[in-house]
């Protein structure tokens, strides 16, 4: 009973100590809006001038031996950065392979030594960061919006993991009520008067291991302390066939973003099936599976695999977003229009619906731009942004 009733308090806490943040459209940041409304600029000789506004935080991870999150602050008005720290992850960070075993050797890619999205995300009052080399993940706790705190690592139960999902208070059994508000109304034989109050729901985090034939893992994330537990259920083996190099895996066949639909399930895309040896003209694949509610697990009886064919005949899908219908919006970064790897207008972003039933594309845009690999969906104007590696460009 004490120990429920602690873990009671903790939910009281979470309750009146809560910090919006919202993501960046990169492999490696994040951003942390700090609690306030930003003033707007207010001009003057010529020149903005932001006295007193407010900052966000932006965390970016540097995939190095000695793994660290680097943090920044962010002037909300004007845009500047300002570094504030540096904390280690207590993990080892490494390079995704240039060739395939078979032939294809192309540069390693150093501008992204994880061909991924989401590496580092964070969720509610914590950060999570993968570890490439030594095969884990850090979580830490937000305790400041310039200062973090390392939590502790746990195994990915797989090689070479690149990407990380987070879904808030996913899970049914984790809704309780607590009694802890209690009063005595001031009249004759009163009785004690309790508020119910329910405690925040256990998030669930998925993690995407890009070496071997490829994995995911779930896990059970407290918000109160940041901490994972891992589901009971053996890691999901993806599609892929029998991929080599295993670790670390091939960069353009390698599957590259796990996230969470608006439904709840889970999507993983990869590059090329079946690995590196089919680079460059096989197909690449969008895979969604189904997720029990109760306990966050998943198998690959649940999957719905729907194959990305470009114009080429092939195609290497790499990370996604959500409109606010609920529609998938999905970069591309070759295959489109005919052009090949390297070549120009090979970028494209493909609409999905109905994702979680049967996914159906329903349009398509060429970037023309190569190597197509980020995309992020604004609410606000409507709008769809890509970063385009091989042009140095957004679109």
């Amino acid at each position: 009973m004490f120990a429920r009733f602690l873990s009671n308090l903790r939910c009281l806490h979470r309750i009146s100590h809560t910090i919006w943040r919202f993501l960046l459209p990169a492999a490696v940041l994040t951003e942390s809006i700090r609690n306030g409304k930003a003033k707007k600029c207010r001009k003057g000789r010529g020149k903005d001038k932001c006295d007193d506004a407010d900052y966000s935080s932006i965390y970016t991870m540097t995939n190095q031996p000695i793994n660290e999150i680097l943090v920044y602050s962010r002037n909300t008005c004007n845009g500047a950065l300002a570094f504030e720290t540096a904390v280690a992850t207590n993990g080892t960070g490494s390079i995704l392979s240039g060739s395939n075993g078979d032939g294809v050797d192309l540069p390693a890619p150093i501008d992204d030594p994880l061909a991924s999205t989401g590496s580092i995300i964070t969720a509610s009052d914590c950060l999570l960061a993968v570890n490439a080399g030594s095969d884990d993940i850090s979580t830490f706790h937000i305790v400041s919006p310039a200062e973090i705190e390392l939590v502790d690592t746990y195994s990915s139960d797989g090689d070479f993991p690149v990407s990380l999902a987070e879904r808030e208070g996913m899970l049914e059994l984790s809704l309780e009520c607590i009694y802890l508000s209690c009063y005595r109304v001031h009249v004759p034989n009163s009785l004690i008067v309790c508020v119910c109050v329910p405690c925040y729901p256990i998030g669930l985090v998925y993690v995407l291991n890009a070496g071997g034939n490829g994995s995911m893992q779930g896990f059970h994330l407290t918000p109160e302390t940041c901490e994972l537990t891992p589901i009971e259920q053996d890691p999901i083996e993806l599609d892929q066939g029998n991929v080599t190099p295993s670790d670390p895996a091939f960069f353009p066949a390698s599957p590259a973003q796990i996230g969470f639909t608006p439904e709840g399930n889970i999507v993983v895309t990869i590059e090329v099936n079946g690995g590196g040896q089919n680079f460059p003209s096989g197909e690449g694949s969008l895979n969604v599976y189904s997720i029990n509610p109760e306990n966050g697990t998943t198998t690959n009886e649940f999957l719905t695999q729907t194959n990305v064919t470009g114009a080429a005949g092939s195609s290497v899908p790499f990370s996604f977003d959500f409109d606010d219908k609920g529609n998938l919006l999905l970069v591309e970064a070759f295959g489109a229009s005919g052009g090949g790897p390297g070549q120009p207008n090979a970028g494209a972003v493909s609409v999905y619906a109905d994702i979680d039933v049967a996914p159906m594309d329903v349009t398509a845009d060429n970037t023309t731009q190569t190597t197509s690999c980020w995309i992020v969906y604004n609410p606000k104007n409507s709008c769809v942004y890509t970063t385009n590696n091989g042009g140095s460009s957004i679109s």
